[in-house]
């Protein structure tokens, strides 16, 4: 009798086939959950790449914006700056024009109180430059001009010293103190107010 007619040895041969075929759907579904798990796993792996993708790609195009921003406004800076010193050029070369006609020692008797009053003295030296002289007349005016505007006795004397740049500085008496009216100060003096003007100008002029 052969072995597969023992129905003992076909139970066991059976038995062996059905535990294949289970091992084998097990097999199988273990790996198709592993696929299903690995191509879910890779499209979230691909959608978080691509959201990387994006917010880099965003950074740089904000990177960009920043850097077109700055460079616009480096650009309008330099306009500016360019149109500023122009302008104050302009202010210094008519100023320094001016003071070759008489007429400017008016102005100079402004500058003279203007300093006197900042000064805060009784009495006080009057230095300036050769191209805007002062003499005792453009003195005597200037303490009468303080006297209109905060009724102030003064005493101004000519500083036997002379300056190197146009304008005049007056000094206290005893030297301690000093308020300078020169030309180059007082155009820094008035900067800020130029380059304001300037700004709003220049932007003036863009709106249009």
């Amino acid at each position: 009798m052969m072995a597969q007619d023992n129905p003992l040895i076909r139970g066991i041969i059976s038995d062996a086939e059905a535990k294949a075929e289970a091992l084998a759907a097990k097999a199988d579904a273990e790996a198709g959950e592993i696929i299903r798990e690995a191509e879910e796993r890779a499209k979230r792996e691909a959608g978080l790449e691509k959201h990387s993708y994006e917010l880099r790609l965003e950074q740089i195009e904000l990177r960009e914006e920043s850097a077109r921003k700055n460079i616009d406004r480096l650009s309008e800076l330099r306009s500016l700056d360019a149109a500023y010193t122009q302008v104050m050029e302009e202010v210094s070369r008519r100023l320094e024009a001016a003071m070759a006609d008489p007429s400017f020692s008016s102005v100079l008797v402004d500058w003279i109180a203007e300093a006197v009053i900042g000064l805060d003295r009784k009495e006080a030296r009057v230095a300036f430059s050769q191209r805007t002289p002062v003499d005792e007349d453009t003195l005597r005016r200037a303490e009468e001009r303080v006297k209109e505007m905060v009724g102030a006795d003064v005493s101004l004397s000519i500083d036997p010293k002379r300056l190197s740049g146009p304008g005049i500085v007056v000094t206290s008496i005893d030297g301690k103190v000093s308020y300078n009216n020169q030309l180059d100060v007082r155009l820094r003096r008035y900067s800020r107010d130029i380059r304001r003007i300037v700004q709003e100008e220049n932007a003036r002029q863009n709106s249009r």
